[in-house]
């Protein structure tokens, strides 16, 4: 077996909160890890470098809420713009991907395990950071 270390982080961007997940080392398996508030941009970007550096991550991959048309609304272009950003302060290459309906996704996992959504723990942005990093994993260990 290879030493080699392929861990992703996902980043689910809102508005109020960043949900933030990672694979396990094979880059096989996405789980939720925690939820931090959003604060501005520079201190956001800075935050999810320190995270994806902690992990040492190979990528990271940040939700792109796509309208259902597939067009990019409002929202997808503020992740763009948020990916970019992130791309031009971190050597750790950032990637897209498609988060229609992960928060639904995710908020239907959650009452399905009936876990509660308490007012002061978040764990939904988790969840669908999750969602989306294991999308992608995936989508690239297809084979």
């Amino acid at each position: 077996m290879s030493n080699i270390s392929r861990v992703f982080i996902g980043v689910d961007l809102g508005d109020k909160r960043i949900g933030l997940s990672k694979s396990d080392p094979l880059g096989l398996i996405a789980s939720p890890v925690k939820t931090i508030p959003a604060v501005n941009i520079n201190t956001d970007i800075q935050n999810v470098v320190e995270f994806a550096t902690e992990c040492s991550a190979q990528k990271i991959i940040i939700g792109l809420p796509l309208l259902m048309s597939g067009e990019k609304g409002f929202q997808a272009n503020k992740a763009s713009d948020f990916a970019k950003l992130l791309s031009d302060n971190t050597p750790i290459p950032v990637q897209a991907e498609d988060e229609r309906l992960s928060s639904v996704e995710a908020e239907n996992i959650l009452n399905f395990n009936r876990q509660k959504l308490s007012k002061n723990v978040k764990p939904l942005d988790s969840f669908a950071a999750a969602i989306i990093l294991q999308r992608y994993l995936d989508r690239i260990n297809k084979g």
